[in-house]
């Protein structure tokens, strides 16, 4: 559904109208609620003084009938209980001012009392018969259970003292909470029609003394902000829907107790909550009537407006159109149609050059394509979430795939996610952070190595401050690398044997030592040495010699691991490289094996040949600061300390082992 400016015009109207009329309700709702309020808390306080001024009345006249008792029975205390019953009972009248009234002496039992009772419980334990014996004149004691009767009571005590102003006996005056009497009553009474009265007793512990509701007699109240449990939670919106009851509190003087009296809101409130349907009924009126007459206010003055749009509309797919516009008035309308006129007219002029130069560019793009497609080497763009937009015909030579089956794909669903991982993702993300990054990759693909010299240049936005893709040159260098490899390999051989020469083994060295720094794995380095060697040549001659030194180095490749290196360094000195190794004796074993094998006699030309090799070791941990030169310089005292030892034997750098081969001697102590 399609909202015409005039829908909206008077909608939005109405919206504001809508809220400054609920925002003005809201206002005067709140200081009429804050007003009657303050009205009803102010007549609710001074109702419940006066009660509360009642209450105080009626219990000082109590004590001032058992203070006269009191007096009475002072003379009277040595006579027998029977005379002291006798004169109480005119002179504190029953059940109008007590329910009953007893006498007890200082022990706690009772001289008398005034109701008819099977038994006669002492009040030692009770605090208001405490309080009066240690001197206090009058005692209202807080709720309790009674003792006969086993119902709710308060007690008035006053001391009955002896001429010389000891106290002789305590005179108890007890209201019963269940009977009637001014207690009883005040939780008979209302205010209002539904608000209630409830007594609260003082002390650490208060408890109600009369209530509406009469199973809450003697349960627990609170001691600050008691509203004989009718209290709510407040609310941000108390205002508009009123909850919390009108409260009002006053302290008795006499007995310290709290007289609460309660309003529900609902009936404090009442005649606000029965305008409240008016109210709405009068302002949505108010606003229909708003609306009907601001639609037709919006209707005239915008009938203009809707015949520029049909000009627009209509402009839009036919130019001759815009003679049609009202250009002619006076008035912002017409000005709104001069301008689009002259908008029309320059849009006109420029569709016609963009069409132009759109031809020329897409020339332009066929051109380029055609040369990339011509260039052997891999030329791609790739956009910012790394989806191929286009790919030359040497990505379809490569991948057997059309080039539209690669425009947007990844380079990861590409290439595959290992290749993706290792040698793609991190130059990437260079390239679309705006680096230029250029970098050789040998990836694994289709379980061939290959290498690749890659170009990724970033794209730039026209404003030069965003990068929108990468362009990718890859140039195929797998056959150029291999190549140099060989030729290098080439120089790091020993012509005589095949091993590493000592241009080989210090790279290899070197690259051992870093690797196990950074795997924290042990190697090693032996250095081999044939004994008597000099004496093979002299006897035997050079070729011989030459022969021997070939067996030993197949020898020693058969001793050490695929992934370990042996090396020729010198003439007759050999060296083996051992990488990732688990502990010294590790390095023990395969030095034990070198001196073994090479022990064995070798028949060269007729002649059996026996030569010995003395090998020294020396084991490298990760982390330890020495350089190639130190680790081969401690390798060759070890091998010195072999040669000393008597040959045939091999010596590891830190040990105090040295071990000898079978054919020479046996092991013996360093």
């Amino acid at each position: 559904m399609r909202w015409s400016l005039k829908s909206r015009v008077v909608a939005s109207i109405l919206v504001v109208v809508l809220l400054l009329a609920v925002l003005l309700i809201l206002v005067a709702r709140h200081y009429v609620f804050a007003n009657l309020k303050e009205s009803l808390q102010a007549q609710q306080d001074a109702q419940v003084k006066l009660v509360a001024a009642q209450l105080d009345d009626k219990l000082e006249v109590r004590a001032v009938i058992l203070r006269r008792l009191a007096e009475q029975l002072a003379p009277l205390l040595d006579r027998g209980p029977a005379e002291l019953k006798r004169v109480t009972l005119p002179a504190a009248p029953i059940p109008e001012l007590f329910d009953w009234v007893f006498l007890a002496w200082p022990d706690g039992t009772r001289a008398f009392d005034t109701r008819p009772i099977g038994k006669s419980p002492d009040v030692s334990d009770r605090r208001y018969f405490h309080d009066i014996l240690h001197g206090a004149s009058l005692v209202i004691s807080e709720p309790v259970i009674t003792k006969v009767t086993g119902a709710p009571g308060i007690l008035m005590a006053v001391p009955v003292r002896a001429p010389d102003g000891r106290v002789r006996a305590v005179l108890v005056g007890s209201l019963d909470l269940q009977r009637e009497n001014f207690p009883s009553a005040l939780s008979r009474s209302r205010i209002g029609i539904t608000g209630a009265y409830c007594l609260v007793s003082s002390g650490q512990f208060p408890r109600y003394i009369a209530h509406a509701d009469p199973g809450k007699i003697l349960q627990p109240a609170d001691s600050i902000g008691e509203s004989c449990g009718t209290d709510r939670a407040s609310s941000i919106w108390e205002f508009a829907w009123p909850k919390r009851p009108i409260v009002a509190r006053h302290r008795l003087e006499t007995a310290g107790w709290e007289l609460v009296a309660t309003l529900p809101a609902r009936e404090a409130f009442s005649p606000i909550t029965r305008a409240r349907p008016k109210i709405v009924a009068a302002a949505a009126a108010a606003l229909a009537i708003a609306g009907l007459l601001m639609w037709r206010v919006a209707r005239r003055l915008l009938a203009p407006l809707e015949n520029l749009e049909r000009a627009v509309q209509e402009s839009a797919t036919d130019l001759s159109a815009c003679a049609a516009l009202p250009t002619s008035r006076a008035d912002e309308i017409g000005a709104l149609a001069r301008t689009f006129s002259s908008v029309m007219g320059q849009l006109a002029e420029r569709t016609s050059a963009l069409l132009n130069a759109r031809a020329q560019a897409e020339e332009r793009e066929a051109r380029i394509h055609a040369i990339a497609n011509h260039i052997p080497d891999l030329v791609a763009y790739l956009d910012v979430d790394e989806h191929y937009v286009f790919v030359n015909h040497a990505y379809e030579a490569r991948f057997g795939m059309s080039a539209d089956d690669i425009v947007g794909l990844t380079p990861k669903h590409l290439w595959g996610d290992d290749v993706y991982a290792k040698a793609i993702k991190p130059h990437l993300r260079l390239a679309l952070s705006g680096q230029l990054v250029t970098y050789e990759a040998e990836p694994h693909y289709e379980n061939r190595p290959v290498c690749f010299e890659v170009t990724y240049q970033p794209a730039w936005s026209g404003t030069a401050d965003t990068v929108v893709g990468v362009h990718v040159f890859a140039r195929d260098i797998t056959e150029e690398r291999q190549k140099i490899r060989h030729l290098e390999q080439t120089t790091q051989l020993d012509d005589l044997t095949g091993l590493l020469n000592r241009k080989g083994f210090d790279r290899r060295l070197a690259s051992a030592m870093e690797q196990s720094d950074g795997s924290s794995r042990l190697m090693a380095l032996l250095l081999v040495d044939l004994d008597n060697f000099k004496a093979v040549n002299d006897t035997y001659g050079h070729v011989v010699g030459d022969k021997l030194l070939n067996i030993i180095g197949t020898r020693l490749r058969s001793c050490a691991r695929e992934s370990d290196s042996v090396a020729r360094v010198g003439g007759d000195e050999f060296a083996v490289i051992l990488e990732d190794i688990s502990t010294s004796q590790a390095v023990e074993r395969v030095a034990e094996a070198i001196v073994s094998a090479t022990s064995e006699p070798c028949l060269l030309d007729g002649s059996l040949i026996t030569c010995s090799t003395s090998v020294g070791g020396v084991l490298h941990k990760p982390g330890e600061d020495s350089t190639r030169n130190e680790l081969f310089l401690k390798a060759d005292t070890a091998l010195y300390a072999a040669k000393h030892a008597g040959k045939g034997r091999f010596v590891v750098y830190g040990k105090s082992r040295t071990i000898a081969s079978d054919s020479n001697s046996s092991p013996s102590t360093g």
